[in-house]
């Protein structure tokens, strides 16, 4: 290994093949049909081994979405955290990357995802950092995960059953945050599935432009 190797850590970047907990996956399929009709952004977290990128986790950062981008507060993100890649949703039938999206892959890891409409593991495009077709294959990979949590936890900050939360623990900014999760939250994504449940007369056609990507898709009723 050469010295500027050894500096910058060039030979811990590399790998041929990317390797995806199928956990992960169904993770953002659920994410993304809460968000609907907003877009799910998220970054992988995993780890290279033998040459080989394994995907076993998601990396939430704050940020905002609406119907046709999201924006991540990356500056948020600890120095020492660790992520090769992202995947967001498109509340749409398409998977291809926009302009704005061959940003985001050029400047946050070597490895995203898309998914589009409806969500679902066949509904996935994977891309290198350049917006290239990039292969992939789903697996269990969660043996890889470490279950050792003393490296985030003391022993003092762990709660028993004689500890009590002291009055100010929490203000009445923090009681309305929470008070807030726990009213119900229309789910959008059932109301697309309702308009979208294809009778026994209809079916469904897809027009494509001549670069194979969707133009169109819309509903006929059999003679």
């Amino acid at each position: 290994m050469s010295f500027i190797s050894k500096l910058f850590r060039n030979d811990d970047e590399e790998f041929k093949e990317v390797r995806i907990d199928r956990e992960v996956l169904e993770s953002v399929i659920y994410y993304s049909k809460k968000a609907y009709p907003n877009e799910f952004l998220a970054f992988f977290d995993g780890e290279i081994k033998n040459k080989i990128l394994y995907i076993t986790g998601l990396i939430f950062v704050p940020g905002e979405t609406c119907n046709t981008g999201a924006v991540v507060h990356t500056e948020l993100i600890p120095i020492n955290t660790k992520y090769f890649g992202s995947v967001h949703s498109h509340p749409g039938p398409s998977a291809r990357p926009s302009d704005a999206d061959l940003i985001t892959f050029s400047r946050y890891g070597y490895f995203h995802m898309i998914v589009c409409l409806p969500y679902s593991l066949e509904t996935f495009k994977a891309y290198n950092r350049y917006g290239e077709p990039a292969n992939y294959s789903v697996g269990d990979y969660n043996y890889l995960i470490s279950d050792n949590t003393d490296d985030f936890f003391d022993e003092d900050d762990v709660l028993t059953d004689s500890d009590e939360f002291k009055p100010g623990f929490l203000d009445e900014d923090d009681d309305e945050f929470f008070q807030t999760l726990d009213e119900e939250r229309v789910n959008r994504y059932d109301e697309f599935e309702n308009r979208n449940r294809i009778s026994h007369n209809q079916v469904i056609k897809i027009e494509l432009n001549s670069d194979g990507s969707v133009k169109r898709i819309y509903r006929e009723f059999k003679d």
